[in-house]
């Protein structure tokens, strides 16, 4: 089972593609699909699902298209994954519940501590980078491919 599946590895590319953007420059979602070779009915349900998250905005009307709806240092990744993965189960936010007694059983409980602990983990870890932090990264491995770096 991969965490990171094409959906969200589109979202993230998608995400990145808009946060590279000059600021408050709308980019078509064809456009976006070609540079990051994303099947374009699929970048369009993806984009629709940050969208409903505030994640990225649309503008209609000539010059259109997406663009982030708040600064790239503002969106973490984390919150680019619960925008896709909400129905999936992830993150759902269940409660663990009492501690087990005679009555109830102890292996449902010991499997949704374990469970509550992953998600808790994997929230930090998704929370702790920012979509700005990825941008960074990909400026950084661009400069350093780079055959005169700091040109």
């Amino acid at each position: 089972m991969a965490f990171f599946n094409s959906k969200l590895r589109y979202a993230l590319c998608a995400a990145m593609d808009l946060a590279m953007q000059p600021p408050n420059q709308a980019c078509q979602s064809r456009e976006i699909a070609q540079r990051q070779q994303i099947p374009g009915p699929y970048l369009d349900q993806i984009l629709a699902a940050l969208k409903g998250a505030g994640i990225v905005r649309s503008i209609r009307g000539a010059g259109g298209g997406y663009s982030l709806a708040r600064p790239a240092e503002r969106i973490r990744v984390g919150d680019i994954v619960r925008a896709l993965v909400r129905g999936d189960g992830l993150f759902a936010g269940r409660p663990v519940g009492p501690r087990p007694d005679a009555t109830t059983t102890s292996v449902r409980w010991i499997v949704s501590e374990f469970e509550s602990r992953i998600e808790s983990l994997l929230t930090e870890q998704l929370d702790a980078v920012t979509l700005a932090d990825l941008v960074r990264r990909k400026q950084d491995l661009d400069e350093s491919l780079s055959i005169m770096p700091g040109i």
